[in-house]
């Protein structure tokens, strides 16, 4: 079994360090949006999905190490969190369960912050570029004309600004 946490232990920590490696990839992706580089953009992209791929292969092999601990222990797997794992095991490990499950949940949390504030900075971007198109398809939209009939029928396109040929 001591082989087992010591296994974990280290799956926990690559596990850190790509989740630390995530929340700059995000931090960099939030001034790219603000600068509108769209290369660093589309660069922080490929970084954040070559991070999941390297999480989801952790994540995989730190599940294979819980079902073992799960089945020493006789506990089910599903039910055996960090949390619940350091009540189980006597020190040192104990403490670095206990230190890992709290610096995850700092991690979770500022990811998901800096996550929902790059996505309501695309919103609010999104939002202007379609103001933009508005405006412009305003401009360039024709002048009704209204008859006795009340009937509507579109005249030339206006121009105001823009012609609308290119």
């Amino acid at each position: 079994m001591e082989l087992l946490l010591n296994d974990l232990l280290g799956l926990l920590e690559g596990e850190k360090g790509l989740y630390a490696s995530m929340l700059l990839a995000l931090q960099k992706e939030k001034k790219a949006i603000v600068d509108s580089n769209h290369e660093e953009l589309n660069e922080t992209s490929r970084e954040k999905e070559n991070l999941f791929l390297k999480i989801r292969i952790l994540e995989e092999q730190r599940l294979s190490v819980l079902e073992k601990l799960a089945r020493n222990l006789g506990q089910p797997a599903q039910d055996l969190t960090l949390n619940k794992l350091s009540q189980s095991v006597q020190e040192p490990q104990s403490t670095q369960l206990a230190d890992y499950h709290s610096t995850f949940l700092s991690l979770a949390q500022s990811i998901q912050e800096i996550n929902l504030s790059n996505k309501e900075l695309l919103t609010h971007s999104l939002d202007l570029v379609k103001g933009s198109l508005s405006l412009l398809g305003d401009l360039l939209s024709s002048n009704p004309i209204y008859y006795r009939t009340g009937k509507m029928q579109a005249g030339d396109q206006s121009g105001r600004l823009l012609s609308g040929k290119v």
